[in-house]
């Protein structure tokens, strides 16, 4: 005859001797306190229930058991866990990069980050795992496009570079959420990326803005380029303008501080080239049956939220080689310092800053950018 006391006896998970305790609960050697030692959807969970009494670590056991099976990020107050990577970046994601400019980008850089630390619980990431990381990502190559003939290049150092940030700024919001003490990204040394300074003759900015007007499909990159050149801001400020960013009468762009620590303009000038360019887009605006708040936008309505293959495309036509869209900043600023600005003036006009500069400007007015930018109309009616 079995007895019953007996019964209720378990082999708790990694260890031969029996308690009479519920599945999940052990104790080590040489302690008297309780420890959860169980899986839950997959997850281990190892902890002490920092109590010898076998009531109350039942009930930490059922406390953690419903916290987990519901995903509630809870545990954590209950046994000092932290959330799963992925629960983080989603987080991240939802609530802190849909407010920033670079909302699209951090979306096609997180599959890189969760491939590599999985479902790992953040307080078990260490500087070590994200130097690992560093390595992992730099040895793999761009995934070629479909029928490319073009060799396969492995990752930069600067999208290594760019997708830390991202880790460490998703980390630091960690430890703002209570979830970890530390932030382990916060001294990680970053690789060393090679500066890129191509400038964009006029010869070759006239050109490739001709070959995108001559083509229907890429008409609108010519405009794109004009406001990006005459505004000397960077690409994705310019795809998301909006028409209420916009005084015609003023003449003046309102951009809306994205950054606490970098000194922006939130006002800058139009001049004489980009109000004729703005003024006829506002005019075809409404007269098409496009409906929508931003300035370039597709027929369905929705913005551009890229102009690469257009670019590449009229780049190729047109035999400009090694250009990107950024460039047209390098070119603004290059030709505002050829007008005569100092290259520290020019960098605040095109909200272009360092840690080291930031905290000695302030945001500067609508006419102090106007005699700079007032000098690329003045560049271009002489080209």
């Amino acid at each position: 005859m079995t007895n019953p006391e007996s019964s209720n006896r378990v082999l708790c998970m990694g260890r031969k001797k029996a308690y009479s305790a519920p599945e999940g609960l052990i104790r080590q050697k040489g302690s008297a306190k309780w420890y959860i030692k169980t899986r839950i959807n997959g997850k281990l969970i190892y902890k002490s229930t920092k109590t010898s009494d076998i009531q109350k670590a039942e009930l930490i056991l059922a406390k953690v058991k419903v916290a987990v099976l519901s995903l509630d990020s809870r545990v954590k107050e209950i046994i000092g866990h932290s959330i799963p990577f992925p629960a983080l970046i989603k987080r991240y994601l939802n609530e802190v990069s849909t407010k920033k400019l670079s909302s699209e980008s951090d979306t096609f850089r997180a599959p890189h980050l969760i491939e590599f630390f999985g479902d790992r619980r953040i307080d078990t990431i260490t500087a070590q795992d994200v130097y690992q990381y560093q390595d992992w990502r730099k040895s793999q190559h761009i995934q070629p496009k479909k029928e490319s003939s073009e060799p396969t290049k492995l990752i930069s150092e600067a999208t290594v570079n760019r997708e830390v940030s991202l880790l460490r700024h998703a980390m630091r919001k960690a430890v703002r959420w209570g979830y970890i003490d530390r932030n382990p990204c916060e001294n990680i040394e970053g690789f060393t990326e090679n500066r890129r300074e191509r400038y964009i003759s006029d010869d070759e900015f006239n050109r490739i803005k001709e070959v995108a007007r001559s083509h229907e499909e890429s008409q609108h990159l010519a405009d794109v380029v004009d406001v990006l050149y005459h505004t000397a801001q960077r690409r994705d400020r310019i795809l998301t303008l909006k028409w209420t960013q916009i005084d015609l009468k003023e003449r003046t762009i309102t951009f809306e501080q994205t950054s606490k620590t970098k000194r922006v303009p939130f006002v800058i000038w139009i001049n004489d080239p980009l109000h004729r360019i703005l003024s006829r887009l506002k005019t075809q605006r409404a007269t098409s049956k496009i409906i929508g708040p931003y300035v370039f936008q597709k027929v369905d309505g929705s913005r551009y939220k890229s102009i690469n293959r257009a670019w590449k495309t009229a780049c190729k036509r047109t035999g400009v080689d090694d250009a990107h869209v950024h460039d047209l900043r390098h070119k603004s600023i290059t030709d505002m310092v050829k007008a005569g600005y100092s290259l520290e003036f020019v960098g605040r006009v095109a909200g272009h800053s360092t840690p080291s500069t930031t905290k000695r400007y302030t945001h500067l007015g609508v006419n102090e950018t106007r005699d700079a930018l007032e000098s690329l109309g003045k560049i271009e009616g002489n080209s």
